[in-house]
């Protein structure tokens, strides 16, 4: 594909994976991805087993973020299953969208292109910092990613890029600033408590509804049997206010 002068191939990129199927998207460089502050506190206190540190291939430079909205009415999106492929319908759709964009980056750029695995410790990224360094949004004092356009109501999925690209961020935004924090207020077990994130806290309502799964008809998951689903909280997410203008 030749583009034409004048013509950023940061945009055609972003572009195209709005498209067929992204939200949103962004572009960060990995050099700042790596020193972002979650790697340092993950280095000290890995939440997965099998977690050495980050292990990325030097050749990429770049990294694509791309997000999927996921509005209250759509609660399926992150329901957890062992039989779906990605384990939520979400991820699956997101998987799909990176491979999708990672062929087109090939045949039409000649970029070369990594779809990343979602977990950190085979070789995933921290897409919350991913996100706020390609302008995506900003942390919230819900520990989560919040975008102008659908608040914290959005999942992530990345893909490494070979060429060194011009990032698309950080954004000029401030959403907390003077929220009375509804999103804090909403946590079941008070994560929030110190002032700060706690994720042993919110470990715990986690661990409560995965032991509290349900059998659940596949028609459901979009998969062909039943399976055992987790419907993880999202009570923090749900309470922010903004983009609420954008949701379905």
């Amino acid at each position: 594909m030749q583009l034409l002068k004048g013509i950023k191939v940061e945009n055609v990129i972003i572009e195209k994976a709005m498209e067929i199927g992204a939200s949103l998207a962004g572009i960060t460089s990995i050099a700042a991805l790596k020193a972002s502050p979650s790697y340092a506190v993950y280095d000290k206190r890995p939440y997965y087993d099998g977690y050495k540190g980050v292990e990325w291939k030097e050749e990429y430079k770049s990294v694509l973020v791309l997000a999927l909205a996921h509005p209250e009415s759509k609660p399926v999106l992150d329901w957890w299953s062992m039989k779906v492929p990605g384990f939520t319908p979400g991820n699956r759709a997101l998987r799909d969208l990176s491979k999708n964009l990672k062929t087109w980056l090939g045949n039409e750029l000649g970029i070369k292109a990594h779809a990343l695995p979602y977990q950190i410790e085979f070789g995933g990224a921290f897409l919350k910092d991913a996100a706020v360094l390609a302008g995506l949004g900003v942390f919230g004092k819900n520990n989560l990613l919040v975008t102008p356009e659908f608040g914290s109501l959005v999942r992530l999925r990345g893909i490494f890029l070979e060429p060194e690209l011009i990032p698309t961020g950080p954004a000029g935004f401030d959403p907390c600033k003077d929220c009375v924090m509804h999103c804090r207020k909403a946590c079941p077990e008070d994560a929030f408590r110190s002032g700060t994130y706690e994720r042993d806290l919110c470990k715990i309502e986690q661990d409560r509804l995965e032991a509290a799964f349900e059998i659940m008809d596949g028609s459901i998951m979009g998969i062909e049997e039943a399976s055992d689903v987790i419907r993880y909280c999202r009570k923090c997410e749900i309470a922010c206010p903004v983009g609420r203008a954008a949701a379905p």
